[in-house]
C-alpha cells in the first residue's frame, strides 16, 4: 500500500550556515559594508556581502578559485586530493541547490 499525504520535506535550515553577531559586531559589519559600497542604491544586502567576503577569504587561504559549481586550481594551491574532495562537496551542494529551486 502506498503512503498517502504530504511527502516528507527536508528541514529548511539543513544546508545553511547561521552566525549570530552581537550588536557591536553587526554595527561594525554594516559600517564596513557602507565604506566599501558608498552608493546606497547599488549596495548589496549584508548577507550577500558577507557571503562574498567568506568565499574570497576561503579562496585566498586554500589557493583555489571558488565558483558556483566547482573549484579550479591556482598555482601553489592545495594538494589535488584536497581540491578534489572540496570540489566534490561543491558539486553536491550545487546539485542540492538546483533541486530545491
Amino acid at each position: 500500500m502506498t503512503r498517502t499525504g504530504r511527502p516528507p520535506l527536508r528541514h529548511p535550515r539543513r544546508e545553511g550556515l547561521f552566525i549570530r553577531f552581537s550588536q557591536t559586531e553587526f554595527g561594525s559589519l554594516q559600517r564596513a559594508l557602507e565604506a566599501e559600497h558608498p552608493v546606497a542604491q547599488r549596495r548589496p544586502n549584508l548577507s550577500e556581502w558577507a557571503r562574498e567576503l567568506l568565499v574570497a577569504h576561503a579562496s585566498e587561504v586554500l589557493r583555489v578559485d571558488v565558483t558556483r559549481a566547482g573549484l579550479q586550481r591556482q598555482k601553489g594551491g592545495v594538494a589535488d586530493w584536497k581540491r578534489w574532495r572540496l570540489a566534490k562537496a561543491v558539486r553536491g551542494a550545487a546539485k542540492r541547490r538546483r533541486k530545491i529551486r
